[in-house]
């Protein structure tokens, strides 16, 4: 560009001295003065870095819910670990010492929703599932997950009371509230580094929670099938119905909506 401006401040200088014929002849087949070739276009794409900081203060948010609830509640916590990796889930004193405190179990129900979600979102965008705004997503996905559980809920603790269960429907729902709550903490620091993480490392923490999730389910799955043997006289045939009918049909049917509504 100064090169040529030069030589065109240089040619404009020495107008008077050539002539109008040798000054028509000379600049349009210049080399350096290109003026009778076609224009070159170039189609550039500025790149828009994305900006996380929403993303970021949200998971702030989340790891200081934690840690709150770790700190105004230390004995809730403990006991719910304690309570996880015992060998019966069903010790009445650490259960009446969980249930007791209902704002603590309130906090991490909610810390689970607002955990699992986030993760299910970054999951669904690092595959490219969906084309929905990220946060609209995020929407969706918590408002999904709390009405799946609180139909649950509503469903074991009505079929208990219409078979005269109400004991071992209560057992259930407690041991799936223990699970998740327990995933709800295992998650948060997977969540984070799936957040920032670039996609190499992002597919492998994908696949590390995908496996924790796995063996969380099959831990559930085992240890209420040992209680509601106990209880119910349950062979495993009637368990698998149940986890046909409860678990995976109504998971099948959501899927199936959001594929048709959301791509």
């Amino acid at each position: 560009m100064q090169l040529r401006l030069f030589l065109i401040l240089f040619f404009a200088t020495m107008g008077p001295l050539v002539s109008a014929q040798q000054d028509t002849s000379l600049l349009p087949f210049h080399p350096y003065l290109p003026l009778n070739k076609r224009a070159i276009y170039m189609v550039v794409d500025y790149h828009q870095k994305e900006s996380k900081d929403a993303l970021f203060y949200t998971l702030v948010v989340l790891v200081f819910l934690l840690g709150f609830i770790k700190s105004a509640f230390p004995k809730y916590f403990q006991n719910l670990f304690k309570l996880f990796f015992q060998t019966s889930l069903r010790q009445k004193q650490t259960k009446e010492q969980l249930t007791q405190d209902s704002f603590a179990s309130l906090l991490i129900n909610l810390l689970f929703l607002l955990s699992t979600g986030m993760f299910i979102t970054l999951v669904i965008q690092y595959n490219q599932w969906a084309s929905l705004q990220f946060w609209l997503l995020y929407a969706y996905v918590t408002a999904v997950l709390g009405i799946i559980y609180l139909g649950k809920y509503l469903f074991i603790s009505f079929a208990g009371w219409v078979f005269n269960n109400s004991a071992s429907a209560a057992s259930y729902l407690f041991l799936v509230a223990v699970v998740n709550r327990i995933m709800g903490v295992v998650l948060l620091p997977l969540t984070v580094l799936l957040a920032f993480a670039d996609p190499t490392i992002g597919g492998i923490v994908a696949t590390i929670s995908f496996g924790v999730v796995t063996l969380l389910f099959i831990y559930r799955y085992l240890v209420s099938f040992g209680l509601l043997r106990t209880d119910l006289q349950l062979n495993p045939f009637h368990f698998f119905l149940y986890l046909c009918a409860v678990e995976i049909l109504p998971m099948a049917l959501i899927y199936k909506l959001l594929v048709e509504n959301m791509g």
